[in-house]
């Protein structure tokens, strides 16, 4: 149970690499799109007391991730994000000890609108900093059936254990503040507060959650959910970008990401038959099998970037390494990301 739930943070880990981006919006009538793979792999797991614990092999996730970005103004910025977006493959044999196991399946989408407030073109203009805030939610996308999924797994089929995303509605804002320090070189500060509104009906939230609930039926359990209660995002970034030659500049960062989550609370139903004075202890050997706690995550995610503007449609290329330094609760998960990033302007545009 205890690899199980670790394993249920595999998004922490992979989505220190999502797109933190900084306090720029697009122009006005602009607009890019991003295709972005990823691979992870992690060969252990930090445990209460952030000591690693290895496991039996490496587990791998290949995840593809898009996102659409469009300048309304040229201070307010359109996004559908899905990062991580769509996990293709994954093995979680080498922390599972089952063959075939997987945590295939998609992530929950990220909606929401990019503000400048201080900036060149903002309301409050600036030439030195840059202030913008978003406000978005999290759209839930459907995960696995995990009935089915315990089926598979006891026949010995392919089975995916872990959900990709929590697929619960959730709501709330980014913030970003630069500081540029010189026509080539900036720091970005950045926080993301993700509030979960909803809560998850256990047995839709991961095989362990499943197979609790499944043998908690005997003691007179008839259901349970889980409250995910928020998400909180930290990062700092140092980045320098210069002209390599004509219609083409360089641009490489450094992010420190310092991810966490609170444990999950869970609650459960009863039998009307099940005595009052029994649901405290059924319960409190329910959570002992669940183990939830508190997890984090500290990494670095150093990056480089070339944009070229004279093609057809100005291209950006960036390659990006999350590489895991501390947590608890968490795997050691890397991460190697490369990103395409296609501009396209629409009649109007302010460039």
């Amino acid at each position: 149970m205890k690899k199980l739930i670790a394993l249920s943070l595999i998004l922490l880990a992979i989505g220190a690499m999502a797109f933190a981006d900084d306090a720029k919006v697009m122009p006005g009538m602009v607009g890019r799109l991003y295709v972005a793979p990823n691979f992870s792999f992690a060969s252990s797991a930090w445990d209460d007391d952030s000591e690693k614990v290895d496991f039996d092999d490496s587990i791998k996730v290949f995840n593809l991730a898009f996102a659409l970005e469009f300048g309304v103004i040229d201070w307010i910025t359109a996004a559908i994000q899905w990062t991580p977006g769509w996990t293709a493959w994954s093995d979680l044999e080498g922390a599972t000890g089952f063959k075939d196991s997987n945590t295939n399946g998609v992530a929950d989408l990220f909606v929401g609108a990019k503000i400048q407030i201080i900036g060149e073109k903002a309301p409050v203009q600036n030439d030195t900093f840059r202030l913008a805030l978003a406000l978005g939610a999290k759209i839930p996308l459907p995960g696995p059936d995990f009935e089915k999924e315990a089926v598979n797994l006891g026949t010995g089929k392919e089975a995916t254990l872990v959900n990709m995303d929590n697929h619960v509605f959730g709501a709330g804002a980014r913030f970003y503040f630069d500081w540029q320090l010189a026509d080539s070189f900036f720091i970005n500060l950045y926080n993301e507060t993700i509030l979960y509104l909803g809560k998850k009906n256990m047995k839709d939230a991961g095989l362990t959650e499943y197979g609790t609930l499944a043998a908690a039926a005997a003691s007179g359990v008839t259901g349970g959910e889980v409250d995910y209660k928020y998400e909180l995002t930290f990062e700092i970034e140092g980045v320098y970008t210069t002209s390599i030659a004509d219609g083409v500049s360089l641009t490489a960062g450094l992010p420190v990401n310092f991810k966490y989550k609170p444990e999950f609370e869970y609650s459960f139903d009863f039998a009307a038959a099940v005595p009052d004075a029994a649901k405290p202890v059924i319960k409190e050997n329910l959570l002992a099998a669940l183990a939830p706690a508190d997890s984090l995550c500290l990494s670095i995610n150093p990056n480089v970037s070339v944009f070229l503007t004279k093609t057809p449609l100005p291209l950006e290329f960036k390659l990006g390494v999350g590489i895991p330094l501390w947590g608890m609760n968490d795997n050691a998960m890397y991460t190697i990301q490369f990103q395409v990033r296609a501009y396209f302007a629409l009649p109007g545009a302010d460039i």
